[in-house]
């Protein structure tokens, strides 16, 4: 048990001190720390199954802008801990896992409050010119402080819970223990309903109830409805370009034109709108005689995944991007000019750090080594385009990468999951993953080439838009699915006439199936979309989901 305690804890501690994005950053997804924690501590599948059924919870909990909602990060780690420790039914740990969810969003107070310190230490040791301390500051405070706020209470509770957690479930009635049964049952729609919210559009709220249908007539599984969506989707998304194309090329001229991009003053010839955007400044450039190589863009690139590392209330990722840009730095200016240039990076900064917000980066990258070879570029100037830059990053990054991508995914590997299939875990990881990270290294390297011109006529030019619809479809009707399987709750009312029975489950099913998950969704989609707290939601369900199965009005599916 104290190497099981040990292993928590370690989880625990990674799963915010985000020291290197692609091993941390679905240790934040309680359907992968679920399985993780399911090992560690000897019960993989009822960790599994308890993973999936708190992730269902927080399907739609978007951390954006440095404000988290709700900390999933203890909610999947603890809340499974506590299943495993109680033996108890998977579908209890939404019960366990919603109060940690709550007291982690105060540990997250401390951590991000504490690791400001560690940006004032970083503003001395520049101004001490003292560039090797950056390193230490951004990974060994923030993993102590991690450590203590959140890998100390781990283990205490994996190494000495499991009596009081058995004490505690085999105290609980079994009326009681049924009602939170179906308090699991309802949660799924709290999901769901800030997913719909946040993916919802008049024009294709309608895909979400052609899921929904799909999955209670047809009966189709949530991988299945994934493909044909995606089918509709790109259908869709290539008859909308293919017009918007066909709209614009009578008004597109070639012109030519020299840009700082272009390193060898060769002739660039583009194809540029006839209006008033089609200025830019000319600038000729010769041979740079200090440049980074590949190998340099690459390393940055890695160096650019411990970005939150020490993330901070003040500055937020200030201190990991300075930690990013050491080594360009270094590769670029004499030692006396490091510290000084690296302080323009010390100032507060927030964008989606993996999939878009790379671009920035490599914008900036493409910025200093022209300004290490006397081209007229400020510190002011690097760090307008990044801060002007970081916002609509940020907008695209954040709505396609959590209210997209990651929804479909997470979708699909907690059905897998919940099917008791341990690909499911594996699939949403690896798959979601390759797809941010591939996508977010091309971003870097393309915002490199082609520098701040070429990536705000990208970020302007429509064509975000339709690439959103069209993921927004493939969402819609995958949560459609998930409402319809996810939200296990019917009515076992029945009452006698005379020497009949009637049964109001089989009623409404003459209607048409899954009218009371439904309708579920439809209300607390309603109070989402009316901006009532989260909170009070859950509350709420938590009181209804017990008085009606107390009241013989609400079950769990068999």
């Amino acid at each position: 048990m104290v190497l099981s305690a040990i292993l928590v804890a370690i989880l625990a501690t990674i799963s915010q001190w985000w020291f290197f994005a692609p091993i941390t950053r679905c240790m934040t997804y309680p359907l992968t720390t679920g399985i993780l924690v399911g090992i560690f501590m000897g019960h993989p599948m009822l960790g599994m199954l308890a993973g999936a059924n708190i992730q269902l919870v927080y399907l739609g909990w978007i951390n954006a802008g440095g404000v988290m909602p709700s900390n999933t990060m203890v909610a999947g780690i603890y809340g499974t801990a506590l299943t495993i420790l109680s033996s108890a039914n998977p579908k209890l740990a939404v019960t366990f896992a919603i109060p940690f969810s709550l007291l982690g969003l105060l540990m997250v107070q401390i951590y991000q409050t504490i690791n400001s310190f560690w940006v004032h230490k970083a503003d001395k040791a520049l101004a001490d010119g003292n560039v090797r301390q950056i390193r230490f500051l951004n990974y060994v405070p923030s993993f102590v402080v991690a450590l203590v706020v959140y890998g100390l209470p781990a283990f205490g509770l994996v190494l000495f819970g499991k009596e009081w957690a058995t004490t505690l479930i085999n105290a609980i009635p079994k009326s009681l223990t049924t009602a939170l049964e179906v308090v699991g049952g309802l949660m799924p729609a709290l999901g769901i309903a800030m997913l719909l919210s946040y993916l919802g559009k008049k024009s294709l709220n309608a895909f979400f109830f052609i899921g929904f249908f799909l999955a209670v007539y047809l009966k189709l599984d949530t991988t299945a409805v994934a493909i044909f969506s995606a089918a509709i989707a790109f259908l869709i998304f290539v008859s909308q370009t293919s017009k918007k194309k066909d709209e614009s090329n009578s008004s597109n001229k070639k012109v030519k034109r020299l840009t700082l991009n272009n390193r060898r003053g060769e002739v660039e010839e583009v194809h540029t709108q006839n209006d008033a955007n089609t200025s830019e400044e000319v600038v000729s450039t010769n041979e740079y005689s200090i440049q980074l190589s590949k190998k340099d863009l690459v390393k940055t690139w890695l160096w650019e995944q411990s970005d939150e590392a020490a993330y901070n209330y003040e500055r937020l990722q200030a201190l990991g991007l300075t930690n990013m840009m050491v080594h360009p730095i270094k590769k670029l200016y004499s030692p006396e000019r490091q510290a000084e240039e690296l302080k323009k990076y010390m100032v507060f900064f927030n964008t989606e750090p993996h999939m878009v917000g790379p671009i920035i980066h490599g914008v900036a990258l493409s910025m200093e080594e022209a300004r290490a070879n006397g081209q007229n570029v400020s510190a002011e100037d690097i760090n307008g385009v990044r801060t002007g830059l970081m916002g609509p990053a940020a907008g695209i990054g954040d709505t396609v990468q959590q209210g997209i991508i990651f929804p479909i995914l997470a979708s699909i590997g907690a059905t897998m999951a919940l099917d008791r299939n341990f690909m499911g875990p594996i699939f949403f990881t690896v798959i979601f993953e390759v797809i941010i990270y591939a996508i977010g290294y091309l971003m870097f390297m393309y915002g490199y080439k082609k520098g701040k011109s070429s990536v705000i006529t990208i970020l302007k030019n429509g064509i975000i838009d339709k690439v959103t619809n069209a993921f927004s479809i493939v969402g819609l009707m995958v949560v459609g699915t998930m409402a319809a399987t996810r939200i296990t709750v019917d009515t076992p009312l029945v009452w006698s006439i005379g020497k009949s029975t009637m049964k109001l489950q089989e009623i409404l099913n003459t209607l048409a199936p899954g009218l009371i998950p439904l309708a579920i969704t439809l209300i607390v989609w309603r109070l989402v979309a009316k901006k009532v707290n989260p909170t009070w939601i859950i509350l709420g369900i938590f009181v209804i989901g017990i008085a009606f199965s107390y009241l013989n009005l609400f079950g769990i599916v068999k």
